[in-house]
């Protein structure tokens, strides 16, 4: 199966993820979602000012930075990310990615298909509690 970009549009882009409050200017695209992989490749972009939900599961990530810089906190480390920086975010590991610059932050994310569903943390890494 092959898929063609339109710039940095692969496919449908949809918003990030159903919770407000958790996560700012982020969409996602899930690339080749027909296939018959155990793995999932999705894009997200980062708009200026932007940044995903601070989180952690069971699941690994890989990621690429195929557009512009940003910066990542896996635990309580804050690096900074430049064009074709690869991450690996390991299981259980709390992780958010960034973007403080006026230029989107693309990355590709490679995924299990079938995987956990994300626990929310404060800004300390403790799971957030419904209020």
């Amino acid at each position: 199966m092959i898929q063609k970009s339109n710039g940095f549009r692969w496919a449908e882009q949809k918003v990030y993820k159903d919770n407000p409050g958790s996560w700012k200017s982020v969409t996602r695209q899930i690339l080749l979602p027909n296939n018959q992989s155990r793995a999932e490749l999705r894009y997200f972009e980062v708009a200026a000012g932007g940044y995903s939900s601070f989180e952690m599961h069971e699941h690994e990530h890989c990621v690429v930075v195929v557009r512009g810089s940003g910066k990542v906190r896996l635990g309580d480390e804050v690096t900074e990310l430049e064009l074709h920086d690869a991450v690996h975010v390991p299981p259980k590991t709390p992780h958010q990615f960034q973007n403080p610059h006026e230029e989107p932050l693309g990355f590709l994310c490679v995924v299990d298909k079938e995987r956990d569903r994300p626990i929310l943390l404060d800004s300390e890494g403790r799971p957030k509690t419904s209020d």
